[in-house]
């Protein structure tokens, strides 16, 4: 019985050596990983009415439908602003939100309302492409516009 196990063994050794090896040999069928683009908004916060750029406002790309968890910035001396952030896209025309606020009052010009704008990015708007996991990069340029507080 002993004689009859071992050379039993010695099959199931040599067979699971002989599929660990050809296994070994394939390229990977399945890969683990996670699809990411690298994403670039930019632009110029703009007074609506005088088109004049508005320096020092707070722009807050929203993550989650709550402000309170997203990436904030400031616009320069010449209102222009810039996000760059790579994430995986959920959609193929993915859609960001920024909230625009000007937290300083009169300081910059005048006192502005807060405004959330939705920038949704296009085909036309991927500068480079991707390969593997990396899906390549999208750079949309959008001016956001206040209007002054009555």
């Amino acid at each position: 019985m002993k004689n009859t196990l071992r050379f039993f063994d010695r099959i199931i050794v040599v067979f699971l050596s002989i599929v660990g090896f050809t296994a070994a040999c394939d390229d990977p069928v399945v890969e683990y990983g996670t699809p990411y683009a690298d994403f670039e908004i930019k632009g110029t916060v703009v007074d609506n009415d005088s088109q004049t750029p508005i320096p020092n406002i707070r722009l807050i790309r929203v993550l989650n439908e709550d402000p309170f968890y997203g990436d904030t910035i400031y616009s320069d001396s010449e209102g222009k602003y810039q996000f760059s952030f790579n994430e995986i896209p959920e959609e193929e025309n993915p859609v960001f939100e920024i909230l625009a606020e000007d937290f300083d009052g009169e300081e910059n010009g005048g006192s502005f309302q807060p405004d959330t704008v939705s920038i949704t990015l296009q085909k036309s708007d991927w500068v480079e492409d991707g390969s593997g996991w990396y899906l390549g990069k999208a750079v949309k340029t959008e001016d956001i516009k206040l209007k002054k507080k009555n």
